[in-house]
């Protein structure tokens, strides 16, 4: 089993028989046991998702975006940071709660990565990275390494978040046969972004993390009230450093996921999670 924040083996699964449109790989049917997996074909319905980014910049190469991937998914916009994404997404989910997941899309800052990892196999600029765990790192009581939680159970919030899930398997298995690296390990959600290779350093360590985002975990409550699978797919546009705007990559690292969401997305046509009461979860 490829280690945590290392690049997943390539081996290709086996072919799918003729008529089968690739919604799971074998792999992924094997692992959704006991759920019911639509796949695509006359007569059978498949169900949408959310697909939600903080930016324009970030969604607009999705909006254009050739391929019929809009027939699977519908956008979102939701604002950045925290507060802005966990408002938008539970708004629309309120009004339009029947999806069959959230993938959440965008760039985010690569952290210092361990220097036992070879450099052939560490992430970089334009790297894709798969959330595997969402952490709300600045959430409780001030620390070094971005908060504690409060100590006391009344006060105590949700601020860590488990993603593992068919879907991230799904895309795991697509990237993987598409030859295309990626990484998966623990995202941070921050609301005041890094700006320093001190404290980035820090997080890194203290948190064994990936990268840092403003939107995943706040993306990860709402799902989770709303007993919805999150899939958070992003690219690195910047090393988290001492700010220097000029070696940060955004235009390129949004213009990846325009490359590589829209062919992934009709794969996952055909998810359908175990059906569950999607009424708001207190």
């Amino acid at each position: 089993m490829p280690a945590e924040n290392e690049p997943l083996p390539t081996a290709s699964p086996p072919a799918p028989p003729p008529g089968h449109n690739q919604c799971f790989s074998r792999s992924l049917e094997r692992h959704v046991s006991g759920c019911d997996i639509p796949m695509s074909g006359a007569g059978t319905s498949c169900r949408r998702f959310l697909l939600a980014a903080p930016t324009e910049v970030e969604l607009g190469p999705l909006r254009q975006a050739d391929g019929d991937f809009a027939d699977y998914c519908d956008l979102l916009l939701t604002g950045v940071g925290p507060a802005a994404c966990a408002a938008t997404l539970a708004a629309h989910l309120a009004r339009q709660p029947d999806y069959a997941g959230v993938i959440m899309v965008g760039v985010a800052g690569l952290y210092p990565q361990p220097s036992q990892l070879p450099a052939a196999a560490a992430p970089s600029l334009l790297s894709i990275c798969l959330a595997q765990r969402e952490i709300l790192a600045d959430f409780g009581l001030q620390a070094s390494h971005g908060a504690d939680p409060f100590g006391r159970p009344e006060l105590d919030g949700e601020r860590d978040f488990d993603l593992t899930s068919p879907l991230l398997t799904a895309a795991a298995g697509y990237l993987t046969t598409q030859d295309i690296p990626f990484y998966r390990g623990t995202f941070l959600t921050l609301s005041a972004a890094t700006v320093s290779a001190a404290r980035g350093q820090i997080l890194a360590r203290h948190y064994r993390a990936l990268c840092e985002n403003m939107e995943g975990a706040a993306a990860a409550l709402v799902c989770r009230r709303y007993r919805l699978p999150l899939l958070e797919l992003r690219c690195i546009s910047n090393l988290v450093e001492d700010r220097d705007l000029s070696r940060w990559r955004l235009a390129q690292a949004a213009e990846r996921l325009g490359e590589v969401l829209p062919p992934l997305l009709p794969l996952l046509n055909g998810y359908e999670p175990v059906t569950v009461n999607r009424r708001l979860q207190g």
